[in-house]
Protein backbone atom coordinates (compact mmCIF):
# COMPACT_ATOMS: atom_id res chain seq x y z
CA UNK A 1 0.00 0.00 0.00
CA UNK A 2 2.62 2.48 1.23
CA UNK A 3 4.59 1.82 -2.36
CA UNK A 4 1.47 2.49 -4.51
CA UNK A 5 1.17 5.51 -2.55
CA UNK A 6 4.82 6.44 -3.34
CA UNK A 7 4.59 5.50 -6.70
CA UNK A 8 1.29 7.62 -6.97
CA UNK A 9 3.36 10.28 -5.45
CA UNK A 10 6.44 10.76 -8.18
CA UNK A 11 3.88 10.79 -10.94
CA UNK A 12 1.64 13.49 -9.47
CA UNK A 13 5.42 14.80 -9.32
CA UNK A 14 6.87 14.47 -12.90
CA UNK A 15 2.98 15.29 -14.24
CA UNK A 16 3.57 18.70 -12.85
CA UNK A 17 7.24 19.38 -14.14
CA UNK A 18 6.05 17.48 -17.45
CA UNK A 19 3.10 18.84 -18.82
CA UNK A 20 4.21 22.93 -18.34
CA UNK A 21 7.55 21.83 -20.15
CA UNK A 22 5.61 20.01 -23.15
CA UNK A 23 4.84 23.51 -24.72
CA UNK A 24 3.58 23.93 -28.68
CA UNK A 25 2.73 27.71 -28.30
CA UNK A 26 6.71 28.96 -29.86
CA UNK A 27 5.44 28.41 -33.69
CA UNK A 28 2.77 30.26 -35.52
CA UNK A 29 0.40 28.26 -37.21
CA UNK A 30 -0.24 31.18 -39.30
CA UNK A 31 3.14 31.00 -41.20
CA UNK A 32 2.91 27.77 -41.95
CA UNK A 33 2.72 27.61 -46.09
CA UNK A 34 2.29 23.87 -46.42
CA UNK A 35 2.35 21.44 -44.16
CA UNK A 36 2.47 17.23 -45.80
CA UNK A 37 1.79 14.67 -43.07
CA UNK A 38 0.80 11.73 -44.89
CA UNK A 39 -1.77 10.24 -42.09
CA UNK A 40 -5.20 11.10 -44.09
CA UNK A 41 -2.67 8.20 -46.60
CA UNK A 42 -2.26 10.93 -49.30
CA UNK A 43 -0.12 14.21 -49.65
CA UNK A 44 -3.08 17.08 -48.67
CA UNK A 45 -2.27 20.09 -47.05
CA UNK A 46 -3.07 20.46 -43.10
CA UNK A 47 -1.73 23.90 -43.29
CA UNK A 48 -5.39 24.91 -45.00
CA UNK A 49 -3.86 27.22 -47.81
CA UNK A 50 -4.47 23.96 -49.91
CA UNK A 51 -1.15 23.27 -51.39
CA UNK A 52 -2.23 20.07 -51.96
CA UNK A 53 0.52 17.74 -53.34
CA UNK A 54 -0.28 15.19 -56.39
CA UNK A 55 1.53 11.53 -56.33
CA UNK A 56 3.48 11.10 -59.65
CA UNK A 57 5.08 7.88 -61.27
CA UNK A 58 3.89 5.57 -58.60
CA UNK A 59 5.13 7.70 -55.49
CA UNK A 60 2.83 5.67 -52.40
CA UNK A 61 1.83 6.84 -48.88
CA UNK A 62 2.31 3.28 -46.38
CA UNK A 63 2.82 2.91 -42.91
CA UNK A 64 5.96 2.90 -41.01
CA UNK A 65 6.74 6.20 -41.30
CA UNK A 66 8.54 8.24 -38.03
CA UNK A 67 5.22 10.24 -37.18
CA UNK A 68 2.29 7.54 -38.33
CA UNK A 69 2.06 7.04 -42.19
CA UNK A 70 4.83 8.42 -44.90
CA UNK A 71 5.55 9.22 -48.16
CA UNK A 72 7.62 5.91 -50.22
CA UNK A 73 9.91 6.50 -53.38
CA UNK A 74 12.05 3.79 -55.13
CA UNK A 75 14.73 6.15 -55.99
CA UNK A 76 14.21 5.72 -59.62
CA UNK A 77 11.35 7.81 -61.04
CA UNK A 78 8.76 8.84 -58.44
CA UNK A 79 7.72 12.44 -56.52
CA UNK A 80 5.40 14.52 -55.26
CA UNK A 81 4.47 17.61 -57.48
CA UNK A 82 2.72 20.71 -55.42
CA UNK A 83 1.51 23.43 -57.75
CA UNK A 84 2.76 26.67 -57.74
CA UNK A 85 0.72 29.27 -55.23
CA UNK A 86 1.18 33.12 -53.76
CA UNK A 87 1.47 31.30 -50.22
CA UNK A 88 4.19 29.00 -51.65
CA UNK A 89 5.88 32.19 -53.77
CA UNK A 90 5.46 34.35 -49.88
CA UNK A 91 8.61 32.28 -49.17
CA UNK A 92 10.74 34.30 -51.76
CA UNK A 93 12.63 36.50 -48.90
CA UNK A 94 12.66 34.01 -45.39
CA UNK A 95 11.98 30.78 -44.73
CA UNK A 96 12.06 27.50 -43.45
CA UNK A 97 11.62 23.56 -44.74
CA UNK A 98 11.79 20.82 -42.66
CA UNK A 99 11.41 17.20 -43.03
CA UNK A 100 12.04 13.83 -41.62
CA UNK A 101 14.03 11.32 -44.09
CA UNK A 102 15.05 7.86 -43.84
CA UNK A 103 17.11 7.22 -47.05
CA UNK A 104 19.24 4.45 -48.08
CA UNK A 105 22.16 4.73 -49.76
CA UNK A 106 22.26 4.63 -53.54
CA UNK A 107 24.44 2.28 -55.61
CA UNK A 108 27.18 3.29 -58.59
CA UNK A 109 27.04 7.07 -60.06
CA UNK A 110 25.02 7.42 -63.32
CA UNK A 111 23.49 10.31 -65.54
CA UNK A 112 26.42 13.10 -64.05
CA UNK A 113 27.28 14.36 -60.76
CA UNK A 114 23.62 15.69 -59.98
CA UNK A 115 21.33 13.19 -61.43
CA UNK A 116 21.10 10.95 -58.84
CA UNK A 117 20.80 13.03 -55.85
CA UNK A 118 18.15 12.58 -53.19
CA UNK A 119 16.21 15.87 -53.40
CA UNK A 120 13.73 16.44 -50.28
CA UNK A 121 12.06 19.72 -50.94
CA UNK A 122 12.60 22.07 -54.09
CA UNK A 123 11.52 24.94 -55.72
CA UNK A 124 11.87 24.08 -59.54
CA UNK A 125 12.61 24.70 -62.38
CA UNK A 126 15.81 26.15 -61.88
CA UNK A 127 16.78 25.30 -58.57
CA UNK A 128 15.39 27.90 -57.11
CA UNK A 129 14.75 26.43 -53.72
CA UNK A 130 16.49 22.97 -52.54
CA UNK A 131 17.10 20.63 -49.44
CA UNK A 132 18.74 17.98 -50.94
CA UNK A 133 21.16 15.18 -50.28
CA UNK A 134 23.96 14.41 -52.10
CA UNK A 135 24.17 11.12 -54.31
CA UNK A 136 26.52 8.40 -55.58
CA UNK A 137 27.68 11.10 -58.17
CA UNK A 138 29.20 13.06 -55.66
CA UNK A 139 31.86 10.61 -54.35
CA UNK A 140 33.07 11.05 -50.88
CA UNK A 141 30.58 12.94 -50.43
CA UNK A 142 27.59 10.95 -50.90
CA UNK A 143 24.87 11.27 -47.97
CA UNK A 144 25.78 14.96 -47.00
CA UNK A 145 22.57 17.42 -47.26
CA UNK A 146 23.14 20.91 -49.45
CA UNK A 147 20.76 23.85 -49.32
CA UNK A 148 20.69 26.61 -50.99
CA UNK A 149 19.06 28.49 -54.63
CA UNK A 150 21.13 29.80 -57.98
CA UNK A 151 19.78 33.16 -56.83
CA UNK A 152 21.15 33.64 -53.20
CA UNK A 153 24.89 35.03 -52.91
CA UNK A 154 26.58 32.16 -52.55
CA UNK A 155 24.68 29.75 -53.74
CA UNK A 156 24.81 26.55 -52.80
CA UNK A 157 26.05 25.36 -49.07
CA UNK A 158 26.62 21.44 -47.92
CA UNK A 159 27.35 20.47 -44.42
CA UNK A 160 29.85 17.57 -43.34
CA UNK A 161 26.82 14.90 -41.72
CA UNK A 162 25.96 12.29 -44.28
CA UNK A 163 22.18 10.98 -43.76
CA UNK A 164 21.35 7.93 -45.95
CA UNK A 165 22.14 5.62 -43.71
CA UNK A 166 18.86 4.04 -43.62
CA UNK A 167 17.79 5.51 -39.97
CA UNK A 168 15.11 8.51 -39.90
CA UNK A 169 17.08 12.22 -39.36
CA UNK A 170 15.38 15.50 -39.12
CA UNK A 171 16.25 17.80 -41.62
CA UNK A 172 15.79 21.56 -41.75
CA UNK A 173 16.64 24.72 -43.61
CA UNK A 174 16.54 28.17 -42.59
CA UNK A 175 17.10 31.41 -44.50
CA UNK A 176 16.01 35.10 -42.50
CA UNK A 177 17.58 37.09 -45.83
CA UNK A 178 21.10 37.10 -44.15
CA UNK A 179 22.18 33.78 -43.22
CA UNK A 180 21.72 30.24 -44.09
CA UNK A 181 21.82 27.72 -41.54
CA UNK A 182 21.32 23.69 -42.54
CA UNK A 183 20.10 21.81 -39.03
CA UNK A 184 20.12 17.79 -38.87
CA UNK A 185 18.36 16.03 -36.11
CA UNK A 186 17.96 19.85 -34.15
CA UNK A 187 21.53 20.94 -34.23
CA UNK A 188 23.25 22.98 -36.55
CA UNK A 189 25.41 21.57 -39.19
CA UNK A 190 26.86 24.36 -40.95
CA UNK A 191 25.50 27.87 -41.47
CA UNK A 192 26.42 30.67 -44.08
CA UNK A 193 26.20 34.52 -44.80
CA UNK A 194 24.06 34.89 -47.98
CA UNK A 195 22.33 37.42 -49.54
CA UNK A 196 19.28 37.61 -52.18
CA UNK A 197 16.11 36.48 -52.07
CA UNK A 198 14.91 33.19 -53.45
CA UNK A 199 13.00 33.52 -57.26
CA UNK A 200 10.05 31.24 -56.61
CA UNK A 201 7.56 32.96 -58.67
CA UNK A 202 5.90 30.35 -60.70
CA UNK A 203 7.90 27.61 -59.37
CA UNK A 204 6.39 24.45 -58.15
CA UNK A 205 7.43 22.35 -55.25
CA UNK A 206 8.89 19.08 -55.53
CA UNK A 207 8.63 16.37 -52.74
CA UNK A 208 10.95 13.47 -52.71
CA UNK A 209 12.61 14.26 -56.24
CA UNK A 210 12.22 16.27 -59.74
CA UNK A 211 10.37 15.25 -63.02
CA UNK A 212 13.37 13.18 -64.34
CA UNK A 213 16.29 13.05 -62.03
CA UNK A 214 16.95 13.14 -58.09
CA UNK A 215 14.53 11.23 -56.82
CA UNK A 216 15.16 10.00 -53.49
CA UNK A 217 15.16 6.18 -52.03
CA UNK A 218 13.36 5.17 -48.59
CA UNK A 219 10.52 7.36 -46.71
CA UNK A 220 10.11 10.80 -45.83
CA UNK A 221 7.46 12.18 -43.66
CA UNK A 222 6.40 15.15 -41.48
CA UNK A 223 7.24 17.91 -44.42
CA UNK A 224 6.56 21.62 -44.02
CA UNK A 225 7.34 24.89 -45.42
CA UNK A 226 7.08 28.38 -43.30
CA UNK A 227 7.62 31.86 -44.94
CA UNK A 228 9.52 32.59 -42.03
CA UNK A 229 12.74 31.24 -40.21
CA UNK A 230 12.28 29.33 -37.46
CA UNK A 231 14.84 29.47 -34.71
CA UNK A 232 16.56 26.35 -33.24
CA UNK A 233 14.15 25.97 -30.20
CA UNK A 234 11.38 25.91 -32.95
CA UNK A 235 12.99 23.24 -34.98
CA UNK A 236 13.55 21.04 -31.88
CA UNK A 237 9.97 21.25 -30.64
CA UNK A 238 9.12 20.16 -34.24
CA UNK A 239 11.36 17.44 -34.33
CA UNK A 240 10.69 16.00 -30.40
CA UNK A 241 6.89 17.09 -30.45
CA UNK A 242 5.82 16.42 -33.74
CA UNK A 243 4.73 19.26 -36.39
CA UNK A 244 1.05 18.14 -36.13
CA UNK A 245 0.95 18.79 -32.36
CA UNK A 246 3.76 21.51 -32.64
CA UNK A 247 0.84 23.44 -35.14
CA UNK A 248 -1.87 21.61 -33.10
CA UNK A 249 -3.19 20.35 -36.25
CA UNK A 250 -3.21 16.68 -33.79
CA UNK A 251 -3.71 16.32 -30.00
CA UNK A 252 -1.72 17.52 -27.32
CA UNK A 253 -0.66 14.60 -25.74
CA UNK A 254 1.63 14.78 -22.80
CA UNK A 255 -0.65 12.19 -20.52
CA UNK A 256 1.08 10.08 -22.92
CA UNK A 257 4.28 10.68 -21.31
CA UNK A 258 3.11 10.10 -18.29
CA UNK A 259 1.34 6.94 -19.23
CA UNK A 260 4.78 5.95 -20.55
CA UNK A 261 6.42 6.75 -17.23
CA UNK A 262 3.78 5.47 -14.94
CA UNK A 263 4.56 2.15 -16.74
CA UNK A 264 8.46 2.33 -16.33
CA UNK A 265 8.02 3.02 -12.65
CA UNK A 266 5.68 -0.06 -11.92
CA UNK A 267 8.23 -2.19 -13.61
CA UNK A 268 10.66 -1.13 -11.41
Amino acid sequence: MIKNWIMLLVLTVLGAVLIPLHSFAAVDSATAIGVWLFDDGDVSDSSGNGNDGELMNGAEVTDGGKWGMALSLDGDDDYVNVASSDTLESTAAEYTGVAWVKLQRKGDPHGGCCNDDQMVIAFTTNWNNILNVFGPGRGGNQGKVEVGSRELNPRWLFGPTAVNDDAWHHLAFTYDGTKKILYIDGEVDIDQDTTNDFGVTGADVHLGGTPGNRIALGLMDEMAIFNVPLEQADIQNIMNDGLGSVLGLTPVTPLDRLTTTWANIKSQ
